[in-house]
């Protein structure tokens, strides 16, 4: 929807009120004509000017709106149609071209969870109405949007290597030892053996995945944000600020809304956007998108996944197999790719998946832990034991008892100085990562505020608004 049909069927009310405060200057100023007030009559003849002032401003939107936004693209040398080729960077040979999810993709159809190669101004990206980009027409408000989407992913996929990671440490810290003794009182002895040794790793794990939360919450309000100004706040708050401004004791409310119309919708995102354009710059250098393939441990879909991190470069891989596991269905590896799985389906069909007891894209039904040989569940809560023989039980039981032993010897045997303290202050470590991502989350962030309370109370000025918002202009 090009940027003037947004607020257009509003103007009619805008009309109205220019009707009605030209009808009260006129009254005042006949009234001021039969009782030979001269005060009533500046005041009418001011009034009318002002009147005229906003059929001016309401009159050149059609015009100055969309070139306001053409400027806005063309200082970012970007384009609301998306790109036109030309060899420049980016898969498709335009700039704002990158491997999306496919959660972003128009139609959802696409039956693999590799990017896909989109255009992020273009029109495929939008085709569908549950889009995140649909309804948003501007290219640097997509800009924006896709950056924060891709911070939002990256604080994601942190949290979840830490998570990954403090299972298997929690779970050895927290190993408990009981020694019964019997004397004349009865009495037992408990003792956790490693809890020492993981301790302070899992403080720092619990600190980053905490933070690593706070960010995704903090990213994902202003992604929110920023599609909520392109498609509500600014047809809301232009409209309002041309009626408001009409009116004589509402004059400067109305300046002031016209003004945060204009800045939220230009000014504010324009610094995402400019982030946007130098994350897209880092993805598209072929040296760091070919390392990022090569590097099979950190990316290991290879070439089907192109996309490289900008901050998270952390790779969290445990090697003590947990009670239960090393089965194909709860690796490491199946974690992740079911993960993946989610993250390229909309919200509809997730919850039909979850629904229907479906696992995957493909309809795989959800299969318990069972027997290599046998076949038969080892999951003593599984239905399949109300008809299982008591030698199948005991067997069960059997083998359930092995796995935790094998777990418990291979523990057992290891150094217990907890490595990840030392990993964890080296570069491209958790906390290295963490503060990278912390970096792309509040520095455009903190310029972007600025900037457009800046540009509220110079343009609130012009407009014949308030200078002052509620106070929040004193920090700057």
């Amino acid at each position: 929807m090009p940027i003037q049909e947004i607020w257009q069927s509003w103007l009619v009310f805008a009309g109205v009120a220019l009707g009605l405060a030209t009808m009260l200057a006129a009254l005042v100023y006949a009234l001021s004509e039969l009782l030979q007030n001269e005060k009533m009559k500046t005041w009418a003849k001011m009034e009318l000017t002002e009147v005229v002032y906003s059929a001016l401003i309401i009159s050149m939107a059609m015009v100055t709106l969309p070139l306001i936004d053409s400027v806005v693209q063309g200082g970012l040398g970007v384009s609301n149609a998306g790109g036109t080729g030309g060899g420049m960077p980016g898969c498709s040979g335009s700039t704002t071209s990158a491997f999306i999810k496919v959660a972003d993709y128009a139609a959802f159809t696409s039956t693999t969870t590799a990017p896909q190669c989109l255009d992020i101004c273009g029109e495929a990206i939008a085709y569908d109405n549950r889009s995140v980009y649909h309804g948003v027409e501007s290219c640097h408000l997509r800009l924006g949007i896709w950056y924060l989407r891709e911070i939002f992913d990256e604080a994601k996929s942190f949290a979840f290597d830490i998570y990954l990671s403090y299972i298997k440490t929690s779970m050895m810290a927290e190993f408990t030892i009981n020694i019964e003794f019997l004397f004349e009182k009865a009495g037992f002895f408990t003792f956790t053996p490693w809890k020492g040794f993981f301790t302070m790793g899992n403080k720092i794990k619990e600190m980053c995945f905490d933070w690593a939360v706070k960010l995704m919450m903090l990213t994902k309000f202003q992604e929110v944000m920023l599609r909520f100004i392109a498609t509500a706040l600014f047809p809301a708050l232009f409209v309002s600020g041309a009626i408001l401004r009409t009116f004589t004791f509402t004059r400067k409310l109305g300046g002031l809304l016209l003004a945060m119309a204009i800045t939220l919708y230009w000014i504010f995102p324009s610094f995402y956007a400019f982030g946007a354009l130098i994350m897209l710059d880092l993805k598209n250098d072929p040296q760091i998108q070919g390392a990022w393939i090569a590097n099979t441990d950190a990316n290991p879909e290879g070439a089907a996944n192109p996309n490289p991190p900008i901050a998270n470069t952390m790779y969290i891989r445990g090697d003590i197999p947990m009670p239960g596991g090393g089965r194909t269905n709860y690796s490491t590896d199946e974690v992740r790719a079911r993960l993946r799985n989610y993250e390229g389906m909309d919200s509809n069909t997730y919850f039909d998946y979850m629904e229907q007891g479906r696992d995957t894209a493909s309809g795989e039904a959800l299969t318990p832990l069972t027997d290599p040989t046998t076949g038969r569940m080892t999951d003593l809560s599984s239905r399949e034991y109300s008809s299982a023989s008591e030698a199948e039980v005991n067997a069960s039981l059997a083998r359930s008892k092995q796995e935790v032993d094998t777990w418990y010897g291979s523990i057992s045997k290891q150094n217990m100085l907890d490595k990840f303290i030392n990993f964890a202050w080296m570069p491209n470590g958790p906390l290295d990562t963490l503060a990278r991502i912390t970096f792309w989350s509040v520095f455009f962030a903190l310029f972007s505020i600025i900037g457009t309370i800046a540009a509220i109370r110079s343009l609130s000025s012009t407009f014949g608004g308030d200078i002052e918002i509620a106070g929040l202009t004193r920090l700057i």
